[in-house]
This record gives structure tokens, sequence and C-alpha cells, in this order.
């Protein structure tokens, strides 16, 4: 975690990256001063991340992935899968072309190798899942840069118009306590640990989910702290039909309060069944505590864009925030959130309808 106010070669490493991808700064070489601070707030604002400032793992992540271009280097996939704007890039073509590579994340996963290999066997070029120099060629001569919907999109639709499951049975969630012992994340005022009460509200919700017949795995225990890639490649190795990660927010601002959930979603491409479970998840939650709604928003976080099914991130409230943050620490409060999330989630796996269950007033068992 790179920060303002930190000195040495690991800042004039940021400073040399962020210059390379047009975001200079005054700051002195190895020096996290002000300047610094509005490149990077900068980059994370148009790269879609959390514009805190800090160069921690998903921004360091995206500052690697924008240096690569179309072109570069052989795409594939392999394991660990390849990142970056190039992959990006050629994601993009194939959808407007008309082949379905999958949301445009930068990451070549199983559905972009399927991609490149219908698009070879489609223009004749040898057919071996590579997107090197012959493939690249064929795709910038054939790029259609008016068609705007991507192939990937059209199919989430079109799946969303009818329900996936009559029942809860056989349905499976990946549930991602944000956070961990090694990343403790926001700190409440009497030093209670984000990751502390995010593995307690999933830990809740577990119990809830499993109780309506829903398979449940957890990212995390109680004390490890998986990176967010490894958190993602369990939810696609298990094949889960979502993923829900409870984080709590936070800001220097003692004023911030409210519940706020995100979806993938950059430069106009977006997940359409994120979105729906987002917005089903925060509102939800506001229902049943009363927080406030500060809505759903795209995001390009790493758990977002590296799984396959639909995934979004909670945040049901702010630490920081002096009141809201005593209320997160209350094991009633926590039930609470973990019941309308409990609700929001059964409504999307069964079709993305509205709950079906009543609310229950605020300060009642859920």
């Amino acid at each position: 975690m790179i920060r303002q106010g930190a000195r040495g070669p690991e800042v004039a490493d940021v400073q040399r990256r962020l210059a390379e991808l047009g975001y200079s700064s005054d700051d002195d070489p190895g020096v996290f001063g002000g300047s610094t601070l509005a490149a990077v707030r900068t980059f994370q604002q148009e790269r879609g991340l959390v514009a805190d400032g800090i160069v921690g793992d998903d921004t360091w992540r995206a500052m690697v992935e924008a240096s690569v271009h179309l072109g570069d280097r052989n795409l594939y996939h392999t394991r660990p899968m390849l990142r970056g704007d190039d992959v990006r890039d050629l994601q993009e073509r194939l959808n407007r072309l008309g082949f379905d590579a999958g949301p445009a994340d930068g990451v070549l996963g199983p559905d972009t190798e399927a991609a490149i290999r219908d698009f070879q066997a489609n223009v004749g070029v040898a057919v071996d899942g590579i997107a090197g120099d012959e493939t690249i060629r064929a795709i910038r001569r054939l790029h259609r840069a008016h068609q705007s919907q991507a192939a990937f999109s059209v199919r989430e639709k079109e799946s969303m118009r009818y329900p996936q499951r009559a029942t809860l049975a056989g349905a499976r969630v990946l549930l991602d306590p944000g956070h961990g012992p090694e990343d403790p994340g926001y700190l409440a005022p009497d030093g209670t640990a984000e990751h502390q009460l995010t593995w307690a509200i999933a830990n809740r919700l577990a119990g809830r989910l499993l109780a309506r017949g829903v398979s449940v795995l957890l990212s995390r225990g109680p004390n490890v702290t998986p990176s967010v890639s490894e958190r993602a490649r369990l939810a696609n190795e298990e094949d889960v039909d979502a993923v829900l990660g409870v984080h709590l927010n936070g800001l220097d601002s003692p004023h911030a309060h409210g519940a706020a959930a995100y979806y993938f979603g950059h430069a106009g491409i977006v997940s359409e069944a994120g979105r729906t479970f987002a917005q089903l998840a925060v509102d939800e939650v506001c229902n049943t505590t009363g927080a406030l709604n500060c809505r759903c928003h795209a995001s390009r976080a790493g758990l977002l864009r590296e799984t396959r099914a639909p995934a979004v991130i909670v945040e049901p409230g702010f630490l920081t925030h002096p009141d809201e943050g005593q209320r997160l620490r209350d094991p009633a409060y926590q039930d609470r959130v973990a019941a309308a999330l409990s609700r929001a989630t059964c409504a999307f796996l069964l079709g993305g309808a509205r709950p079906m269950e009543r609310v229950t007033p605020r300060g009642a068992s859920a």
C-alpha cells in the first residue's frame, strides 16, 4: 500500500508508470506528495477504481495492465490468465464483430479463447486460439467501430428475460468477506477492523442461504487473507452462479454514511446481470436497515472483473461514521444486513424479481 507521505524507489516507480500513461506529477522523484496523489486519483477515476489515492493491489495491477497494447505480445488462454489493456482491446473488437468474448474485462479466460478460435475459423486463419500477428491483422481489418452493443451483452440480456431456475436447490453462491488479518481494511474508532465485521456478516448470510437450500462457499476463513485473484479463481473453478462480496466503506470525513453496491462496468460495457443483482442488494439493505441509499455503481474492482459469474460488492455502511459504524458492530444489526442480502440473493437467483418476503420493520427481528 503506497500512499501520500511515502518515499523511496517504489514511489519513483509509481510516478514513472503514471507519467508514461500521461499522468504527470510535479513532486520530486520518490516523494509521494500532493501532485502524485492527484495523479493517482485521476488514474483511478478514469479506470473505474475507488479514487482513494492509494496504490494498492487493484491500482498497481491496473497501471501494469495499462502499459500493454494490442500487438505487443501473443494473446492466449493460460494459467495464470493473461491480463492487460491489449486483452481488453481484443475482447472489444471480437465482441463488436459478433464473436462473444465475454465482458471486456482485460482478462483472457475461456470465453475469449473460444471467441478467438471462432473468429479464426470464420476468416480462414490457423485455428490455434492464439491471437498472434496474423489473427490481429485480420481483426483490425474487419473491425466494425460503429457496432456499439457487444455480443456478450446481447446474450446476457436475453438470458435474463427468463428465470434460470424455479427453485433454489442446486444454486451455488460464493460469499467473499472483504479483506483479512493481513489487510484489515478500515478501522472503527474502537479499533475493530473491517475484516472482522465482513466475516461476521458473511457468516450470518451463509447460514441464511444454506437454510434456503443454496449451496454456499466462503472465499476465506476468519484468519486468512487470500488475494483478489485467488478469490475470483475459486469462484471460477467452483462454477458458482453468483458472487457476493461484503465490504464496509470509510472516509476521512465522519459525516459520510449510507449503503452502496458495485457491479462490473467500464467505458460503456457493463454486466447487466451484475447491475440487477447490485440494485436488488442495495435496495434491500436500505429498506431493511433504514440506511441512506447511495445506489449501485459500475466498477472494475478485481473481484468483479475476474469472475465469470455475475458478481457484486456490497458496502452496507461506513465504518468511519460514528453512529453507522457503531450499528455495524452490533450483532443484531449485522443479522438484519444478512437477512436483506439473503433476500436479494435469492431473488436474483430466481430470475431477478423483487423479493417476495415482506421487509421487516427496522429494529425487529428478520
